[in-house]
């Protein structure tokens, strides 16, 4: 007998879910409560410019595990991918850098600033272009991994153990801290925790192969985010899934510890066999649920673990290209700015003028980013006046200093958006507007393992950013995938991922 599926949340892990499920005979409904699919996965349009601001870049786009999975999703052959020669340009006010793909250049431009530190930028190097990671990872379930399973991945495992016992509970703050120059203190540091995109802790055994996975391996979907979004929803409905837009989940139906269903805003009741929540997780856990089910995992996961700090985007349609420009751009400025009552002394500038379908010919799509506090701006919203009010100012403000940068920048905007943290929030849900989840630190970095039930319910299974430690796009589309499989084991079905 045929098995039913509800599917609370369209975004990535939503969709990667339902198309498993398809692919499976599983009957399936997804439910949306935007008007489009994607979640997160978004971007939009203003006067011929559009703003995207997720997948910088699909993990495993060339070859390794994830690719594998990218195909089953129909992303891979339905996409042209750009890959960048450099992750990002670091300036400061007297010295800069460019952390490109290439090991040697990379080494120069750092030697050249500070010689002193010449076996601290060695061994940094040797990380960023070491062993990949990735190698190593696996598609499948670890609840249905058996000894042959972890025997095959020994040859990736083994060269990275000395790595492992080396930085174990090392962070790269504490590494960036070692050199003695004030300015690589600085740029080492804000290769990933920058200003704009704050990733405190942030563990040092991450960062081998960096770059061999991140640049070489990871190209950016030429179309934007939203596209790949739109071509998995378009698989899931081929694969015969029905996808309900605008209607949104707010209770469950629980009879006994079974979970038979849910309720939408409007009062309907939509009843399946199982439940897979690919929303916001603290949502479903402790508003739906009032936390009366909740294991120490999460209880650990909620009060102890740190969410991706929400972000405040300026977005601007600029009559100018970019494209000789680096696509990723730190500055530091000659006077410090305020942001929800944080000093700004850097600002994070993108462009994607090495996608041709962002602005019009001869044009680019640019962003800023400010990591920011969501309360702030949630209480700032109550006020419509001083909310746009300080929208302006933070606009304003950052076009002067991009037009330092960049002379001529200020006479060349065409248009400008400020999404801020509360329209993160409004589209997609997302507790505290957290762009992705869990922060990964040293403290939850082996605590990788997701979280996919809760106690007390049956029929009831979690999917998405908010079951493991920063899952991104790539983990969250896995997370459906893993969660189908644990599903197809215990209804004695084989798994399928084809079709």
């Amino acid at each position: 007998m045929e098995k039913s599926i509800i599917i609370v949340g369209g975004g990535i892990a939503g969709l990667a879910t339902g198309c498993y499920a398809q692919m499976n005979g599983f009957k399936t409904t997804i439910i949306e409560m935007h008007s489009i699919p994607g979640g997160l996965c978004t971007a939009w349009k203003r006067k011929g410019y559009k703003f995207d601001i997720s997948m910088h870049m699909v993990t495993g786009s060339v070859s390794g595990p994830f690719n594998k999975m990218w195909k089953e999703l129909g992303v891979i052959e339905k996409f042209n991918f750009h890959y960048h020669d450099h992750y990002l340009r670091i300036e400061g006010r007297e010295n800069s850098i460019t952390f490109c793909n290439d090991r040697k250049k990379l080494e120069e431009q750092l030697l050249a600033i500070s010689n002193t530190d010449a076996e601290l930028i060695r061994e940094f190097t040797g990380l960023l272009f070491g062993r990949d990671m990735l190698d190593a990872a696996s598609l499948k379930p670890s609840e249905l991994k058996n000894l042959w399973d972890k025997f095959k991945i020994l040859p990736q495992v083994l060269p990275l153990m000395k790595v492992f016992m080396k930085y174990k509970n090392k962070s790269l703050q504490e590494f960036a801290e070692k050199f003695s120059d004030p300015f690589l203190k600085k740029a080492i540091r804000y290769f990933l925790d920058g200003p704009g995109w704050a990733m405190p802790d942030y563990p040092m055994i991450t960062l081998t192969g960096f770059i061999n996975s991140g640049l070489n391996k990871s190209g950016v979907p030429l179309g934007g985010s939203q596209q790949v979004a739109f071509k998995i929803a378009d698989r899931y409905k081929e694969l015969g899934g029905d996808l309900k837009l605008n209607q949104k989940v707010t209770d469950l139906i629980i009879s006994g510890n079974k979970v038979k269903g849910v309720i939408l805003a409007d009062g309907s009741e939509c009843n399946a066999d199982f439940i897979v929540w690919a929303g916001d997780g603290h949502t479903l856990i402790f508003d739906i649920l009032k936390g009366k089910h909740i294991s120490e995992p999460l209880k650990n996961m909620y009060e102890n673990w740190t969410p991706v700090k929400p972000v405040l985007h300026v977005m601007m349609g600029i009559n100018r290209d970019f494209s000789e420009e680096p696509h990723k751009l730190l500055f530091e400025l000659d006077k410090s700015e305020t942001v929800a009552g944080q000093e700004i002394r850097w600002l994070s500038f993108l462009h994607h003028s090495y996608d041709p379908s962002m602005a019009p010919p001869g044009k680019s799509s640019v962003e800023v980013w400010f990591d920011t506090d969501y309360d702030y701006w949630e209480r700032l919203a109550a006020d419509k006046e001083k909310y746009e009010t300080e929208k302006r100012r933070i606009a304003d403000f950052t076009i002067a200093h991009l037009a330092k940068r960049f002379p001529g920048f200020d006479s060349q905007v065409e248009v400008v958006d400020v999404p801020t943290p509360v329209t993160y929030k409004r589209y997609t849900g997302n507790w505290k507007a957290s762009p992705d989840g869990w922060a990964i630190t040293n403290s939850n970095l082996f605590s990788m393992e997701p979280v996919r039930t809760l106690p007390g319910l049956e029929g009831l299974f979690m999917a998405g950013q908010w079951t493991a430690p920063y899952t991104g796009t790539v983990i969250a589309a896995l997370s459906g995938r893993q969660i189908i499989e644990l599903m197809c084991r215990r209804e004695g079905r084989k798994f399928i991922t084809e079709q």
